[in-house]
């Protein structure tokens, strides 16, 4: 009787575990994962960008970001863009500011006179800073900001902004 009293009260405590729903608090991000089409910004002409909330506090969200753009072959020239970030966001309900830093990775591949193909890899420190509107339990979001990227090969600065429109799941 002790063995049939104690597997009941196990198994109705192992269904109300995992009958619980899981606690939103309101300032929180419902959705952890987007998909986001950025304009300009960190792939050049465009990105478009897979992003992960790692922290999310009630002033302080902290998101990996890692997206890919591929520009198709011109006057014999093949290029993609993989842009990986790391940004912090400020909070105010819906709007924050965000900042964040990076680095981009750019590989061509040039066809010479010769007929020989040449891949040449290059790297840019990229930052973010802007604004961003996505409310706590919404899916939509928008993004503008300052993306200035350097490139440590050719030892430049190239200043740029980027808006960014995504969905958030």
């Amino acid at each position: 009787m002790k063995k049939i009293i104690t597997t009941a009260i196990i198994i109705l405590a192992t269904f109300t575990a995992f009958c619980q729903e899981k606690v939103t608090l309101p300032f929180e991000f419902q959705h952890k994962n987007s998909i986001q089409l950025e304009l300009f910004g960190h792939g050049a002409f465009y990105s478009v960008n897979y992003e992960r909330i790692l922290l999310n506090g009630e002033n302080y969200k902290t998101t990996a970001q890692a997206g890919f753009a591929w520009y198709p072959p011109s006057t014999d020239v093949r290029e993609f863009w993989i842009p990986v970030s790391i940004n912090e966001l400020i909070s105010f309900n819906r709007h924050h500011i965000e900042f964040g830093l990076g680095t981009a990775f750019t590989n061509e591949e040039m066809q010479r006179l010769t007929g020989e193909n040449t891949r040449d890899w290059s790297t840019f420190l990229t930052g973010r800073a802007g604004y961003r509107y996505q409310k706590p339990n919404g899916r939509f979001i928008f993004r503008i900001g300052f993306t200035p990227m350097y490139e440590l090969d050719g030892n430049e600065l190239h200043p740029s902004g980027g808006v960014s429109f995504g969905y958030s799941f």
